[in-house]
C-alpha cells in the first residue's frame, strides 16, 4: 500500500513530534508499505549539520522524505495544505495519514482515503475554522480518527455527527538494541543510585521537583538529559552548586537510549499544568508523553506523577505513582527504589506491557488495520 504521511514537523529537529512521525513512518515501511513522509521545508527551524537524518533519529531508511516550503506569510498552513494535497494526488496514495487538521480539511474535499490523528484539540475549533473542522468528521473518505488518549478521544466526540471509526493509540517506543560499546561521558559515581530525567525543560515538566530531590538525597546522583541550551543555563543558575545534579543538554535521539541505560531510576515529574514549547499549549489533561514509553522500553524503574491520563498506561504494577507537586512523596518513592527487587519487578512489568501494547510496530499495524488490504 502507498501511504503518504503529512506531518507538521521540522525534520531534523529536537521536537518530540518529529521523533513520533519518523518512528511511525519507519514502522509503516518495515510493515512492507511504500511510505513517503511529507513535511515542512524550513531550514531556519531545522537542526544544522545533520548529514544522515535517519541515523540522527535512529531509524532505518525504510521510507522517503519530501518537503514543501513553509512560507513566512499569513495563512502559511493553508498554502502548505494545498501543496500537500497536490503532492498526494501526484503520488497516487492509497491512504493519506496526517496529524495536521488543516490538511485534513482539504482532504475532506477530495476522494482520497485518509486518517486524521489528534495529539491535541484542534486550534480555534469554535472560530471561523470550526465549521471546516466539523467537515472532517462528516467526510465519506475519512477512514479513521486516532487519538493519543481516551480523554482526548472523548474531547473530540462532540464532533462525531455520524458513526466514526475511532481508535485510541497511545504513544510508543521501540524495543532497544544493546547500547553497550558506545562512549558517552557519564558523571555518575560508582555504587550510587543513578536517577535520570530525559526530555524538555519547559514549564510543568517538574525540574523544580528534581532539584529538591537532589538536595534531599545527596547519596544519589541525578542526571537531566535534554532541553534547549537557554533552558539548561536557566536551571543551572538555580542549583546553588549541587554536586550530585548533572545537566547534559540536548542529545541526539539515536543516542538517548545509551544515557538511559546508565540509570537505575527514571523520573517523570509532570506538574498539574504541562506546557508544550513554553506556553505553546497546555496538555496535562489529554497527553500521552513519548517519554513514558521510552522509559518503559529501557527496563528501568519509573517514578511518575499520578495523573488520570497517565493512568491509562501506568499503574502500581509497572511504576511508582506519586502526587505531582509533593516533594516529600518523591523523596519517599526514591527511598523505596533502594530495594533492587522492587525496581526489577516494576521495570520488568513495564517492559512487558510495552512489548504487548505499545511498540511502534503494533501502533502502526492497529492504526491502519482493516482499512485497505495489502
Amino acid at each position: 500500500m502507498k501511504i503518504l504521511y503529512i506531518a507538521n514537523s521540522y525534520v531534523p529537529s529536537k521536537t518530540a513530534n518529529s521523533i513520533h512521525v519518523m518512528k511511525m513512518c519507519q514502522a509503516f515501511g518495515l510493515l512492507g508499505h511504500d511510505v513517503t513522509l511529507l513535511t515542512f521545508d524550513s531550514p531556519q527551524n531545522e537542526e544544522e549539520g545533520i548529514n544522515d537524518v535517519y541515523s540522527y533519529y535512529g531509524v532505518k531508511n525504510a521510507f522517503r522524505i519530501k518537503k514543501i516550503p513553509l512560507r513566512s506569510v499569513k495563512g502559511k498552513m493553508h498554502l502548505f495544505a494545498i501543496e500537500a494535497i497536490k503532492f498526494a494526488k501526484r503520488f497516487n496514495a492509497d491512504l493519506v495519514y496526517t496529524r495536521c487538521e488543516t490538511p485534513a480539511v482539504y482532504l475532506s474535499f477530495t476522494n482520497m482515503p485518509f486518517i486524521i490523528e489528534a495529539h491535541k484539540p484542534f486550534a480555534d475549533s469554535n472560530g471561523v475554522m470550526g465549521y471546516f473542522y466539523k467537515r472532517i468528521f462528516r467526510a465519506n473518505n475519512l477512514q479513521r480518527f486516532v487519538a493519543i488518549s481516551k480523554v482526548l478521544e472523548q474531547m473530540f466526540a462532540i464532533h462525531f455527527k455520524k458513526s466514526i471509526d475511532s481508535l485510541v493509540l497511545h504513544d510508543a517506543a521501540d524495543i532497544p538494541v544493546d547500547p553497550l560499546g558506545h562512549n558517552v561521558k557519564w558523571n555518575g559515581r560508582k555504587g550510587v543510585l543513578q536517577v535520570g530525567y530525559f526530555g524538555h525543560l519547559y514549564q510543568g515538566r517538574g525540574v523544580e521537583v528534581i532539584i529538591e530531590m537532589a538536595k534531599n538525597n545527596p547519596d544519589a546522583d541525578f542526571h537531566i538529559v535534554g532541553g534547549r541550551q537557554q533552558d539548561v543555563e536557566y536551571w543551572r543558575t538555580q542549583l546553588n552548586d549541587l554536586s550530585n545534579l548533572n545537566f547534559y543538554g540536548f542529545v541526539e535521539p539515536s543516542e538517548v537510549g545509551i544515557y538511559r541505560s546508565f540509570c537505575d531510576v527514571l523520573l517523570a515529574p509532570y506538574q498539574r499544568e504541562v506546557w508544550v514549547e513554553n506556553k505553546g499549549h497546555e496538555s496535562s489533561k489529554y497527553m500521552s508523553p513519548l517519554k513514558i514509553f521510552e522509559y518503559m522500553s529501557s527496563k528501568k524503574c519509573i517514578i511518575c506523577s499520578d495523573m488520570p491520563v497517565l493512568r491509562e498506561v501506568l499503574n502500581e504494577n509497572n511504576a511508582i505513582l506519586v502526587s505531582p507537586d509533593k516533594t516529600t512523596e518523591w523523596n519517599e518513592a526514591l527511598k523505596k527504589c533502594a530495594d533492587e527487587t522492587l525496581r526489577v519487578r516494576l521495570s520488568e512489568q513495564a517492559f512487558d506491557d510495552l512489548k504487548e501494547k505499545y511498540t511502534w510496530k503494533k501502533r502502526a499495524e492497529l492504526s491502519i488495520k482493516g482499512i485497505i488490504d495489502g
